[in-house]
């Protein structure tokens, strides 16, 4: 699998945690679900930070599963409750995203089940 970055934020970096665009090389297409992770004990942790870190490694589990890992993904669909904690998210997915280059992203404010801050859909190739 490659992930090739254009020339020109190679040169020019956005400095921000995602690609503007990738191309992408590969044999299979790996899509996790939406998840939204639990704290190992089944309680949902109230801060976002525990529930952006929970729902990162949730996703990276369910990768593994299929063969694949964070650094094989593309592209990450994330969800949250409140935008505002949008800074708190991204200190989190910097910390555990491999920037190799950082996957293309969106991400919107949603409603989402009870007591959950984000949900992710993160899509790799492997």
């Amino acid at each position: 699998m490659t992930k090739t970055l254009p020339e020109k934020y190679i040169t020019e970096p956005t400095g921000y945690p995602f690609a503007p665009v990738l191309s992408i090389e590969g044999k299979e297409i790996v899509v996790t679900s939406g998840i939204c992770c639990d704290d190992y004990d089944g309680t949902i942790p109230e801060d976002i930070e525990t529930q952006a870190r929970n729902t990162i490694l949730a996703c990276e589990a369910f990768l593994k599963e299929a063969g694949c890992d964070l650094t094989n993904v593309f592209n990450v669909e994330v969800y949250m409750e409140d935008l505002d904690k949008w800074g708190d998210f991204n200190k989190i997915y910097r910390e555990l995203m491999p920037d190799n280059p950082f996957p293309c992203r969106k991400a919107l404010e949603v409603k989402l089940l009870p007591g959950y801050q984000v949900e992710l859909v993160m899509w790799a190739v492997k």
